[in-house]
């Protein structure tokens, strides 16, 4: 953080850029909002501006602390318009900077599947998420061909989380034409057909050995 933020950027205001940091930390694999965050650090009584907040955002990205994607659609308006999500760059980092939640699990899990797409990326690849009706995780594409939609969850035996995780994956896959369906998990494996498509549940140790 000093090196590469404070002194580089002559950051002098060290104590919001560590808040600020920590809240993107913590609202990991969230659509985030800078003016949120903005409007809670003015409650707070501190002062700093939005427009310094939205280079901090550009800042902590370009020197790879975080991994930001953008929301899946056909616009470039409405892409560079759209809330980011953010995905730290050290899962252990993370967990000795914040204080381990009930939900960490599944948020650690979908972080270490976006840095692992983020290996993978090829030339003219980019990872978006999806956002309409319902939700899926991570869009993968070569230019404007996508090749793969993936939904991450750390048990899907739950009933009512299986379906929703189901039902995003399914929605992403009309809107985006693409039948290459995962759903990464901590230890479950299956093979899911429904409503025409396939889609296979796969543990994480075993997607990323592949």
């Amino acid at each position: 953080m000093f090196r590469d933020l404070v002194e580089r950027h002559n950051i002098s205001n060290t104590g919001v850029l560590r808040y600020f940091i920590k809240r993107l930390m913590n609202n990991l694999t969230k659509p985030t909002s800078i003016n949120a965050i903005y409007n809670d650090i003015k409650s707070q009584g501190f002062k700093i501006s939005k427009d310094e907040l939205y280079l901090w955002a550009d800042y902590v990205c370009e020197c790879f602390m975080f991994l930001r994607i953008s929301k899946y659609t056909p616009s470039l308006i409405e892409e560079q318009q759209s809330l980011r999500k953010y995905y730290f760059i050290d899962n252990g980092l993370r967990q000795a900077v914040l204080l381990p939640q009930s939900d960490d699990n599944g948020k650690l899990l979908e972080n270490a599947v976006l840095l692992h797409l983020n290996r993978r990326l090829q030339p003219f690849d980019k990872i978006t998420y999806y956002s309409g009706t319902k939700e899926c995780d991570f869009i993968v594409q070569h230019e404007q061909q996508v090749k793969a939609l993936y939904q991450v969850c750390w048990d899907i035996q739950d009933t009512i989380t299986r379906q929703r995780e189901i039902d995003g994956i399914i929605e992403a896959s009309k809107m985006t034409q693409c039948d290459n369906l995962f759903i990464i998990t901590h230890d479950n494996e299956d093979i899911i057909i429904q409503n025409g498509k396939t889609i296979n549940i796969v543990p994480a140790w075993k997607w990323m050995m592949e």
